[in-house]
């Protein structure tokens, strides 16, 4: 079980269980036998744009700055979406939501042309990484409260 805690626009508390049906079921312990200290918010694999946007900063943005810099998109300094937000601030902390941003491919090459040093430092890189991203299947969104 991983944890992490962000300070965005709510303070909340991000974990991974060790299974689905683990995270599923304190999802119903925590709807039908709500705490004083935290609430649930969603399981990670059900957390949509309208949801995170009750989660992050946001301000308002609008086209005006790209008029008077040439060249440069809108969305350069923002972030396009509130889900992009809230990834960004898992990340502020070390971690990653999703995928592994570590591909074994080169791994696997590697080590078939029998370069097991690379191959090994590459597979320890991905390992690593592994256990700093959360699977959104198993992890559930909570809102701190005090």
């Amino acid at each position: 079980m991983k944890q992490i805690e962000l300070e965005l626009q709510k303070r909340l508390l991000v974990v991974e269980y060790v299974d689905k049906k683990e995270a599923e079921l304190d999802l119903l312990t925590h709807k039908a036998f709500p705490e004083s200290y935290k609430t649930v918010i969603c399981l990670g694999s059900e957390l949509t744009e309208e949801i995170a946007k009750g989660l992050v900063h946001q301000s308002i943005h609008t086209g005006l700055f790209a008029h008077y810099v040439k060249d440069i998109p809108v969305n350069t300094y923002c972030y396009k979406s509130a889900l992009e937000s809230f990834s960004t601030g898992i990340k502020n902390e070390g971690y990653n939501i999703g995928g592994n941003p570590v591909s074994l491919e080169r791994e696997k090459h590697y080590r078939d042309f029998g370069n097991t040093f690379v191959a090994d430092g590459i597979l320890r890189s991905w390992q690593e990484a592994d256990r700093r991203t959360f699977n959104p299947e198993k992890t559930l969104i909570f809102e701190i409260l005090l």
